[in-house]
């Protein structure tokens, strides 16, 4: 048992160095394509890759008719699919509304309508997140 385990020893590794070398080729590929400050003319872009990355998996449920949030029921209709939250995002990120600059080139939105927070991040391969925080506008205002 011991010498079988010992010959499967080194083509193992040299598999596993092997998809370690691809996974590394694959990651640049995955991150944020958006480059400089957002704008109305990238805010599609950027709405499009926050919408089908961690956020809308992660806060969807967030975004449903009436879910109470910091005292806010969500006013719209349901979001049901990554693309509806990409259409709900563009706005809030291309209207000029309430928005500052953050630390490491990342840039945040405020709709105090939805008591939506909007990140984005070009250093993340989905290029940020967005999402109603518990607190409300508080978190907005303590982003840095």
């Amino acid at each position: 048992m011991f010498q079988t385990l010992h010959r499967l020893r080194r083509p193992l590794l040299t598999l596993l160095s092997a998809l370690s070398l691809s996974l590394a080729l694959a990651l640049p590929a995955l991150a944020c394509t958006v480059t400089g400050p957002p704008s109305a003319g990238n805010a599609a872009t950027i709405a499009t890759s926050i919408s089908n990355g961690h956020a809308f998996t992660k806060h969807g449920n967030e975004f449903v008719k009436g879910v109470v949030i910091a005292g806010l029921a969500f006013p719209d209709p349901t979001i049901a699919t990554k693309s509806a939250f990409g259409v709900f995002l563009q706005p809030i990120i291309s209207s000029g509304g309430t928005n500052k600059a953050l630390s490491s080139n990342r840039h945040a939105f405020w709709d105090s309508a939805t008591g939506t927070v909007v990140i984005f991040n070009p250093g993340a391969g989905d290029c940020g997140t967005a999402f109603r925080p518990t607190n409300g506008q508080a978190y907005y205002t303590a982003l840095k």
